[in-house]
């Protein structure tokens, strides 16, 4: 495995030993700065393709921030670790007891706000540091060790997870937002005696009705079922939770239409479903895989049973309620879910990239729709 080191240079030697000799220890290969030979490319587009062909990225951050960069406007380890950080995995490592200047604060808390915990880790001296990665590299080896990840069979499972949509079907209660994930590698993540557990599905229950991402409304009841080894929750409006032993999740949201004579769908409101959706898949899958043995993700989305109308926002919606130029109508066929190019993310994006993945799977969800 390829392990690009990626820190600040200058006065940094010591530690940027301490962590090729963690990496070496392992059998691995380490990729750094400093052993780039001479060629064409400048040291800044050899250390963004040192990322690009490494397996695994070890982040080290102390005191300093660095040169600005001018083509980016940040600095070359903030460059590298924007490289990294949708395409690689990371190990963040976060020296402790020092002052840190303004710049560095704040690369530090972009980087604690992304890590979920399992891999970001404080150190003091090199030694500790030594240790530390090497910790670290062997647990993600063994999160890793069931399977290689591979995107295009958990698209294919995730995608199977959406419902198929009934044609020239209106549901009374509105539209609904179904969103599925699942994550890889692909490998059983609840036995099975967990996931018939009462309390369990209570718990589950629990957060989904009164959580801060409630997917539920406390005033409707709820059922609960256990069937072919998926947990099933759900309630009369067509809000539904479905889980499975391999923490593969759907979940289903009604959406509020617009009001007045003409339908519409509004656009905040599948905002606020998708919104519901990953905050909740984010709690459950920090619940039922605190170790993170599924390091990425695919999620899609589907918008169902809408019938026709316009997508508008709430406020279009408000001015003229009661007429509209239709974008969709019964007669267009079945709409397949939509995700994102590539499909897989690391599974921390659903927690520190949230905001984004709610606006591009709205968009992508309204581009279908018109």
């Amino acid at each position: 495995m390829k392990v690009f080191i990626s820190s600040l240079i200058a006065g940094f030697e010591e530690f940027r030993r301490a962590a090729v000799l963690a990496v070496t220890s392992l059998g691995h290969e380490p990729i750094t700065a400093e052993t780039f030979g001479a060629g064409t490319a400048s040291p800044r587009l050899a250390c963004l393709g040192g990322v690009r062909e490494a397996d695994l990225v070890v982040l080290i951050l102390g005191a300093d921030y660095g040169a600005i960069q001018p083509v980016s406007g940040i600095s070359a380890t903030h460059e590298e670790y924007r490289e990294a950080k949708n395409r690689r995995p990371v190990l963040a490592f976060v020296q402790e007891d020092v002052e840190r200047d303004t710049r560095q604060a704040s690369f530090v808390q972009e980087v604690q706000d992304w890590q979920s915990g399992l891999f970001r880790q404080g150190f003091r001296t090199a030694d500790a540091l030594r240790e530390a990665i090497t910790r670290d590299i062997h647990r993600y080896e063994l999160a890793n060790a069931a399977a290689p990840v591979d995107a295009t069979e958990m698209l294919a499972r995730v995608t199977a997870l959406i419902p198929r949509e009934q044609r020239n079907m209106v549901r009374v209660g509105g539209p609904l937002v179904h969103l599925a994930v699942v994550g890889g590698p692909a490998q059983p993540i609840l036995r099975p005696v967990e996931i018939e557990r009462q309390e369990f599905g209570r718990e589950l229950l629990q957060a989904a009705t009164f959580g801060e991402h409630a997917i539920f409304h406390y005033a409707c009841g709820s059922s609960a079922d256990v069937h072919d080894g998926v947990l099933l929750l759900g309630q009369d409006s067509g809000a539904a939770l479905a889980l499975d032993e391999c923490g593969s999740v759907r979940l289903s949201i009604p959406v509020a239409r617009g009001g007045g004579h003409m339908p519409a769908i509004i656009d905040e409101n599948v905002s606020a479903a998708l919104e519901q959706a990953l905050g909740y898949a984010h709690w459950l899958f920090e619940k039922i895989d605190a170790v993170h043995r599924l390091s990425r993700i695919v999620v899609v989305a589907s918008l169902a049973d809408a019938g026709m109308g316009a997508w508008r926002t709430r406020q279009e919606q408000e001015a003229s309620p009661n007429s509209m130029t239709y974008s969709h109508g019964f007669n267009n066929g079945e709409r397949p879910p939509v995700y994102f190019q590539p499909p897989d993310r690391p599974r921390a994006a659903i927690g520190f990239d949230r905001d984004r993945m709610v606006q591009d799977l709205k968009t992508l969800l309204r581009r279908q729709w018109q």
